[in-house]
């Protein structure tokens, strides 16, 4: 018998290779074009399926100080697909000089998302008996199996040369996410809040020297009853990237007497000519041990490439963001 249940968001491990569905204010932050694909894989071992894609596509307008994106993600939960959510979302940002040091940069989103529910893929109480699964279909009946509702996010970031700081609320609008809709089931907000420091080690100034920079970072979540931090760092030494993280609050317990406790995330990853390439393993910490698991998996492939702008109509190029940009400019300008 159930009563209740509760869920957050699809989580990215490589928050910072997925910016867009960090915080849509990292639209058009590149100041190239870039394409990023997302892939991950939570908890192969328990049997039951967590998989997300994402592809996300974003520019930077220079004239008009702005930049658009867009973001497709695809999460597929449970044994072939029971639960299978696809979103398609639509950015803008635009870029404030609030000093000649600091930069204001805020975004929205807006987004339409399907769900569909494959009842054939689950089990239920008439069809299992004394000696398991009976192998014939259940006679409960369900008038919905798809859900679509639209979406509103919004975001900004603060930053100058070396330090960023960014706030991020997803489905302000609360969509219902009621299929049989009997009832409301308003989609809780997602608040984020990330920050972090470059220090670089060498004397970069975006070309001519390779990137030897240390930048610790952390990223606050929370969604519903729900909330989770990732702390850790990465170390750039170009064309290799090294990061680890650690995802939990070890100070909190919840009503279940669990603590917060999750994983620890170990990343390893390389750049080329504007193309990067991240892996992370998420090795668990909690009662979810590898063993049962198998951790997490995670891949994102990155590519920039540069649109040619007219000089004589940008007096001014948009400000580089060194910090939430974790690939460099390959190109020379």
């Amino acid at each position: 018998m159930a009563n209740s249940l509760f869920a957050q968001d699809p989580q990215l491990s490589q928050y910072y290779n997925a910016p867009l569905y960090l915080n849509p204010a990292f639209a058009g932050t590149a100041q190239n074009t870039r394409a990023i694909l997302n892939y991950r894989n939570q908890w192969p071992g328990t049997g039951a399926s967590f998989v997300t894609y994402a592809a996300s596509l974003d520019h930077s307008i220079e004239s008009y100080r702005s930049g658009v994106g867009l973001l497709v993600k695809r999460d597929i939960q449970g044994q072939s697909g029971a639960l299978v959510s696809t979103d398609i979302n639509l950015f803008y940002t635009y870029e404030v000089w609030l000093s000649n040091r600091w930069t204001f940069r805020p975004g929205i989103a807006l987004g339409y998302t399907n769900r569909t529910f494959d009842y054939a893929n689950f089990v239920f109480g008439d069809q299992l008996d004394n000696s398991g699964l009976t192998g014939g279909a259940s006679a409960d009946a369900f008038s919905g199996s798809r859900l679509h509702f639209l979406d509103v996010s919004a975001g900004g970031l603060v930053y100058d040369d070396h330090f960023w700081i960014g706030l991020s609320a997803f489905h302000l609008n609360r969509p219902s996410q009621s299929v049989e809709g009997l009832s409301e089931a308003p989609l809780p907000v997602k608040f984020s809040i990330h920050s972090g420091y470059k220090f670089f080690l060498n004397n970069w100034n975006g070309s001519g020297y390779p990137e030897r920079s240390f930048t610790p970072t952390f990223n606050y979540k929370a969604q519903g009853a729900f909330d989770q931090l990732d702390l850790g760092a990465y170390l750039t030494y170009d064309p290799v990237m090294f990061g680890l993280w650690y995802r939990g609050i070890p100070v909190k317990n919840y009503s279940s007497g669990l603590l917060n406790n999750e994983s620890f995330i170990l990343m390893a990853g390389i750049h080329f000519n504007g193309l990067s390439f991240a892996y992370s393993f998420d090795l668990p910490v909690s009662r979810l041990s590898l063993g049962n698991s198998y951790g997490a998996h995670e891949i994102s492939l990155i590519y920039e490439w540069e649109i040619p702008y007219d000089k004589r109509k940008v007096k001014k190029r948009g400000r580089t963001i060194p910090c939430p940009k974790f690939t460099k400019r390959y190109q020379n300008y």
